[in-house]
């Protein structure tokens, strides 16, 4: 492993500092001020011991343990009004710096947390924007572990620690010119061992930096386990495993708590450390007071400076490891921050105002990973305006490929997807989303009200809106029911709900949608027989005008397609309608008796073939 020179391994650590102050323009009038009230506090700081020695001088005359202040019941006039201001010197001067350390801790931290709510606003929303081959790879855990805990070690890095690089130093500096001017000989002396403080902060920098990264790695698994833990509830159940779930929790947390001590002990060794070496000073500056018989006035002023020289130091000791700490963290922010995404919208990108759903595929070809076999191949198709499409085949045939390349989740490796003429590649994505209406087997509903979720299909809709869509997908009955009808809170991911009545509402928030284009990903799967043709009646009217493509496990949503698709192993073998296919079509014959065939499929195709007359 090449070793990391000085110079490179300063770039390396302040990289990531460098990348957050952009977060800090708008707020750079706080910050700035907070750094202008801690230089302030360092000032004041460093004058008082020559404030206290001048009224040391004053109440202690010839350094006498006894003095003015024994016999002022002798004094009046001009003299004691003399001594009183000159005591009031050191109340003032504490005062005054409590301000100062007061207005440099507020405004700090009034930017620190402006920081970072815009620091996770700003990862939240790359995140989002990230394709889904990122959300493919990443484990949710570990994002949401990067939102929560490392934006906030980010936001430390670079608030709390830059107060402390400008007030800590100049306390420091203003301190230590007040002992030397004071007297020299005593301040050597007192902090000779100084450099031996040096020592802990390299020995455990690189410790703390070790285990810091291990500790974060930690949390992020962490975070894993309690989302996919509340996201699995009732496969955990079913199968019994909440024992060997809470034992894999207490495993990763012993790890975390086990890096968590060594880095809190790596910190935390250094402030006892420091104090030793600052004790044996005292000592070494107490003996040199004896010896050169020092005034009292002037030791108590020169043990105020050390007093107040002790504790920025100590800060300062334990600024690099902090930085250290900070640094795994701010790396993660950033690495997902300077991440784009694999898709991402093209300089002369379009917006597409309205769409007549003509879609064309043209001799495209994808697969989901180098070296892997294409999920399609050479694949070409044409849907029309207004018509009914199902694709049928077994698993792994490349249906949900084809919608997802539809609503360009995906970027074909080979070949064009036109809408209405143009290379969705040219549209904004956004727009072409816009266009497009989902409805999934795997039916998403938020935590929130039943008329919120099926107004996520269309924002600015109305409540009228919502209710007539409720209506075509048969859900308006089952809603009114509800404790508070519409505005009734259904749980997360609509576990208050059967999942038919789940999959209705989903069908709502697309029927809201009104987009020209219509994508069923065997979108009535949960539903009974009975619900299924409520809802492919309302699907009827809704298809209407509109391209509707449909991936069919069921008999009803082959029945009603003007054309079926039969896919095999990413290609197309056959098209037509249900009963060429069965007459002309081996694959297709095979899947009707292993999918489609049912009890009540005369009765169904007997409908169907009834209402086609």
């Amino acid at each position: 492993m090449p070793k990391i020179r000085p110079r490179q391994y300063v770039q390396l650590l302040i990289g990531p500092y460098r990348d957050l102050f952009p977060y800090l323009k708008p707020h750079a009038w706080r910050f700035f001020l907070a750094l202008l009230f801690g230089a302030l506090f360092g000032i004041t700081t460093g004058l008082f011991p020559l404030v206290m020695n001048h009224v040391n001088s004053r109440v202690f005359p010839h350094g006498r343990d006894a003095g003015m202040l024994a016999n002022t019941h002798s004094v009046s006039g001009p003299d004691l009004n003399y001594v009183l201001l000159l005591c009031s010197a050191i109340p003032f001067i504490f005062i005054l710096r409590s301000i100062f350390d007061y207005l440099n801790g507020y405004y700090m931290g009034w930017v620190s947390l402006r920081v970072l709510a815009d620091l996770r606003c700003k990862l939240y929303s790359h995140i989002l924007s990230q394709s889904l081959e990122f959300f493919n790879q990443e484990r949710s855990g570990n994002l949401m572990s990067r939102v929560a805990n490392d934006t906030r070690q980010a936001q430390n890095a670079l608030t709390s620690i830059s107060s402390d690089v400008i007030k800590q130093p100049i306390t420091i500096v203003g301190s230590l010119s007040a002992l030397l001017y004071l007297d020299w000989k005593f301040t050597i002396i007192s902090l000779v061992l100084f450099p031996v403080c040096l020592i802990p902060i390299v020995v455990y920098g690189k410790r703390v930096r070790q285990q810091g990264k291990l500790e974060e790695q930690k949390v992020g698994s962490m975070m894993s386990i309690l989302q996919e833990s509340f996201a699995g509830i009732r496969v955990i159940k079913a199968f019994a495993r909440e024992g060997r779930e809470a034992s894999y929790f207490r495993e990763i947390s012993e790890e975390q708590f086990r890096s968590g001590v060594k880095v809190r002990a790596a910190i935390e060794i250094v402030g006892p450390m420091v104090e030793g070496v600052a004790a044996i000073g005292v000592g070494i500056a107490l003996f040199y007071v004896w010896y050169t018989h020092l005034s009292a006035a002037r030791l108590l002023a020169l043990l105020t400076g050390v007093f107040f020289l002790y504790d920025p130091v100590k800060k300062l000791s334990r600024i690099h490891l902090v930085m250290q700490q900070c640094f795994n963290a701010t790396t993660n922010v950033f690495e997902i921050l300077n991440r784009k995404p694999t898709i991402q919208d093209r300089p002369d990108a379009i917006s597409l105002e309205k769409s007549i759903g003509d879609i064309r595929i043209e001799e495209v070809t994808f697969r989901y990973r180098p070296g892997f076999g294409p999920a399609i191949r050479n694949l070409s198709m044409h849907f029309r305006p207004g018509k009914y499409y199902a694709l049928v085949g077994s698993s792994g045939a490349g249906k949900s490929t084809i919608l997802s390349l539809l609503l360009r989740f995906y970027e074909p490796e080979v070949g064009v997807i036109r809408l209405d003429g143009r290379d969705i590649n040219k549209i904004k994505q956004v727009s072409l989303r816009e266009q497009i209406g989902m409805v999934s087997q795997e039916t998403f509903l938020f935590h929130d009200s039943i008329l919120n979720n099926i107004r996520y299909g269309r924002l600015d809709a109305s409540k009228d809106e919502v209710v007539e869509a409720a209506r075509q997908a048969y859900a308006h009955d089952f809603i009114t029911q509800q404790p508070r009808g519409y505005d009734t809170v259904i749980g997360d991911k609509g576990c208050l709900l059967s999942g038919g009545q789940q999959q209705r509402l989903s069908i709502a928030r697309a029927l809201l949608k009104n987009a020209p284009v219509l994508l069923l990903d065997e979108a009535m799967s949960s539903l009974d027989s009975e619900a299924e043709r409520e809802i492919q009646a309302g699907l009827d009217r809704l298809s209407q005008g509109r391209t509707v493509i449909a991936i069919a496990h069921r008999l009803s949503t082959v029945l009603k397609a003007d054309q079926i698709i039969v896919m095999h192993q990413g290609e197309i073998r056959e098209t037509g309608t249900h009963r060429e296919l069965l007459e002309s079509s081996a694959i297709y014959k095979k899947l009707y008796d292993l999918q489609f065939q049912s009890p009540d499929f005369q009765e169904i195709e007997s409908a169907v073939v009834e209402s086609a007359l």
